[in-house]
């Protein structure tokens, strides 16, 4: 492991790199950031998450409003963030991304905006200085593939990308079941810090959106099949742990089914089955705090525990989540070993859109430490 030079990649502060932006107009003519705020002011976010379809009230309106102005140092502060290359192209066809922090339950049910605030710096923050370039640009833009396997007639990836606009308030990121092109599961999460969930630890992946494509059935079947995997929630859980491998995250916590942002009365139970249910059963412990917690990697149940019969599909299942979860880490790791290698004048690296097979090194690196008053 090459630990001094990764040591060098990673300590890095906010206050380093370019402070200039081209964010002025989009491709489509669409206003963004800096023309938004010289019409509207503050009224700007309000108008940008009023398109998300949230009913505002008067007073919910002024509440948010008055958050924003109170806050200016933390607004200037996520525009300097995302000042930076590639964050200053996203922001050119996604303004919103500067303010979904104001969108109500963002993330969780129960976030205060000082926690809101928290998470999306220090996710943001750490995705700059982990990736390359590159490979940030292609992730936040696309969805890039890390595992590919097919059976012969139909073709099975993994993907990872930035979450979609219509679900993005519940994560900000995206791994992503596929299905010959088709996605048909998704699981969203953030890298937030610890204290927000009330855990010890510096920093955890937070489970935020856990939920399949309407009207896939045939595919899911078929990647059941193919997997060797009755649940593709447990596909996307292994490939999660990649990602806590290669940022040497070692705990994972999951927001149960009251918390969810989508939670209403009329699917309670719908979304117990698919969270709560589902975090149990893989040995996840529900905490005070209302989410379900468990170190990496996330155990289950033992193969003892499983009738003869069925130990053989086990071993095949686990053996399958095992390979997803080294393809997410080795994609991820190669990459920043990438980064960590290359010059300041080197060339610009390639884009990456390969399945990564190899084994590399873990990324690493200091969390940053955010002082937010509100």
């Amino acid at each position: 492991m090459k630990s001094q030079s990764f040591q060098r990649f990673f300590n890095f502060s906010r206050k380093d790199g370019p402070r200039d932006s081209r964010i002025g107009q989009s491709h489509d003519g669409s206003v963004v950031l800096r023309e938004r705020s010289k019409s509207f002011g503050f009224l700007g976010p309000l108008l940008i998450v009023a398109r998300q379809g949230i009913s505002w009230s008067p007073l919910r309106i002024l509440g948010q409003l008055w958050r924003l102005i109170t806050n200016v140092g933390i607004q200037r502060e996520i525009l300097s963030l995302l000042k930076l290359r590639p964050f200053d192209e996203i922001v050119q066809n996604y303004p919103g991304l500067a303010f979904k922090y104001v969108v109500p339950n963002y993330l969780a049910r129960g976030f205060t905006l000082t926690e809101r605030v928290s998470c999306f710096l220090h996710h943001y923050t750490r995705m700059h200085a982990a990736l390359p370039e590159d490979v940030l640009r292609n992730i936040l833009l696309g969805d890039v593939t890390f595992h590919k396997t097919s059976d012969g007639d139909n073709c099975f990836a993994l993907t990872m990308g930035l979450a979609r606009p219509h679900v993005d308030k519940e994560g900000e990121m995206s791994l992503n079941l596929e299905v010959n092109g088709k996605k048909v599961f998704s699981l969203c999460f953030t890298i937030v810090p610890g204290s927000v969930v009330q855990s010890a630890a510096t920093e955890v992946l937070l489970i935020t959106r856990l939920q399949g494509t309407p009207r896939c059935n045939s595919q899911l079947k078929l990647a059941r099949k193919a997997l060797h995997d009755y649940s593709p929630r447990g596909l996307l859980l292994a490939a999660l742990q990649g990602v806590a491998d290669a940022f040497e995250i070692g705990e994972i916590e999951a927001v149960c089914a009251t918390r969810q942002a989508a939670y209403a009365k009329e699917t309670s139970d719908l979304l117990k089955s698919g969270y709560d249910d589902f975090f149990a059963r893989q040995g996840m412990v529900k905490t005070p705090a209302g989410f379900y917690s468990s170190s990496i990697p996330v155990e289950g149940k033992p193969l003892t525990s499983f009738k003869a019969r069925d130990r053989s599909k086990a071993r095949k299942r686990r053996a399958m989540r095992k390979q997803i979860q080294s393809a997410c880490a080795t994609f991820l790791s190669g990459a920043a070993d990438r980064a960590a290698d290359s010059s300041p004048g080197a060339e610009c690296l390639a884009p990456v859109s390969r399945v990564v097979e190899s084994e590399s090194s873990l990324v690493s690196g200091p969390t940053p430490d955010y002082n937010l008053t509100l």
